[in-house]
This record gives C-alpha cells, sequence and structure tokens, in this order.
C-alpha cells in the first residue's frame, strides 16, 4: 500500500503558482543589448507594486530546477542578453543568463517578462558594456576606436 501511495504522489501534478509559498525575497534583472546597445536593470522586491506574482513564478519548484544558463551557440546580433539574480529566504542566490530567442523553459521567459513589466527601473551599472568587452576582445583596435582623440 505504501509503494502504490508513493507511486501517486511521483504523479501528481505541480501545485499551481497561487498555492506556492513566495521564498523570493528580491529578484534583480539585468538587460543589455539590442540593436541600440542599451543597459538596464529592473527589481522586485516586497514592496514591489505588482510584484508578487513575479516573486511566486521565482519560488515555483520550476523555477528553482533552472539551470544556470541557457546560451545560444551563436549570441550575435542584435538580440538582449538578460541575467536575472533572485535572493531568497536565508540569502540563497539564483542566477539564471540567457539570450533573447533562445530556447530556454516558459517559466524562464514568464519571470523576465514580469519583473520587466512591474520592476523598478534602476540605475545602469557603470563599466564597459558586454558587447564592447567582447567586440575588443576579438578586435584590440576596437577599444582605440571607440575613445575620444
Amino acid at each position: 500500500m505504501l509503494i502504490a501511495l508513493c507511486g501517486v504522489a511521483a504523479l501528481a501534478p505541480e501545485p499551481p503558482a497561487a498555492a506556492t509559498p513566495i521564498l523570493a525575497t528580491t529578484i534583480v534583472l539585468e538587460r543589455e543589448g539590442g540593436f541600440a546597445g542599451t543597459r538596464d536593470s529592473f527589481a522586485v522586491d516586497g514592496t514591489t507594486a505588482g510584484g508578487q506574482r513575479p516573486r511566486r513564478m521565482a519560488s515555483s519548484p520550476a523555477f528553482r530546477r533552472l539551470r544556470s544558463s541557457y546560451l545560444p551557440d551563436n549570441p550575435c546580433c542584435d538580440r538582449y542578453s538578460y541575467r536575472l539574480t533572485v535572493t531568497y529566504r536565508g540569502d540563497y542566490r539564483k542566477r539564471v543568463a540567457t539570450v533573447q530567442g533562445t530556447a530556454a523553459p516558459r517559466i524562464l521567459w514568464d519571470v523576465i517578462a514580469e519583473v520587466e513589466r512591474v520592476g523598478r527601473r534602476q540605475p545602469a551599472a557603470a563599466g564597459p558594456s558586454a558587447a564592447t568587452v567582447r567586440e575588443t576582445a576579438v578586435n584590440p583596435l576596437a577599444a582605440s576606436r571607440s575613445r575620444p582623440r
């Protein structure tokens, strides 16, 4: 009888998102790239209007099982790259990176979309963009062309 119950429990579907306890305390999304090479950062926490939904989604077992990255073989051209950092109760952090258009689980794209929709926009961090660093690594002369003379 115990074996039968274990088998049924293993086949039971995941609880709906509304039943998932909110373990995520903050979500920070860093987005950069696109045609214009923009850099944006969005933050969601317990004080964010509408922030309960993305925090609940990031607390789901499906999100917590995500790999650390979903990257294409060729990250070229004019696509956004995303870095998502979720902090959970107990100060545990999960980071996931991806690039626009890459095959990744739906839950990742849903959390990204919700954080972009309700998150508070924050000033972009200082420093060179990933595209600039990549171009400089491939072509060291690119750095001298982009500097004012």
